[in-house]
């Protein structure tokens, strides 16, 4: 398991919002507030594959090796989808078209007041919930897995006859 959290998100260029589930990433560690966000979800934005503003094309390291993306500066509204309101956070939108999951930094993690628990058992909570509140993650939004991105189709062989 991991931790997934609901999420509220803005565009302040087109002034669409939506809700997605996104993963709580300790390990995409940035300067800033950043969300990391497939190209689907920045099409459902209005964003992609027009880019309608100024954007940075940048290089970022991940586990399987650099990778290129586009960075749109204080791009995002972000705030946390729960029973009460929470504040927004400015946060810039980094669009993969590798990436099929929506992946919170470790700088908007912070700022969002998340404070993880557990990981494995992906338990959570927001600072300011009450102290003795534990949340469960939310399930990874498999609507914007593609086929190309889907983790439960076979590997293709690489034995040679």
């Amino acid at each position: 398991m991991a931790v997934r959290v609901r999420l509220k998100l803005k565009s302040r260029t087109t002034g669409r919002e939506l809700r997605v589930n996104a993963l709580v990433c300790s390990g995409f560690e940035t300067f800033k507030p950043q969300l990391l966000v497939p190209a689907r979800v920045a099409e459902m934005l209005g964003l992609w594959p027009l880019i309608s503003r100024d954007y940075v094309v940048k290089d970022y390291m991940t586990a399987g090796g650099p990778t290129r993306m586009y960075l749109l500066v204080d791009e995002a509204e972000v705030s946390v989808d729960v029973e009460y309101a929470t504040d927004a956070v400015i946060s810039d939108l980094v669009i993969s078209t590798i990436e099929d999951e929506v992946l919170i930094s470790d700088k908007l993690a912070g700022k969002l007041g998340i404070v993880v628990y557990d990981f494995a058992e992906g338990i959570w909570r927001l600072k300011t919930d009450p102290e003795d509140v534990r949340r469960k993650s939310v399930e990874r939004d498999m609507e914007l897995e593609t086929p190309q991105t889907r983790r439960d189709l076979p590997i293709a062989s690489t034995k040679r006859s």
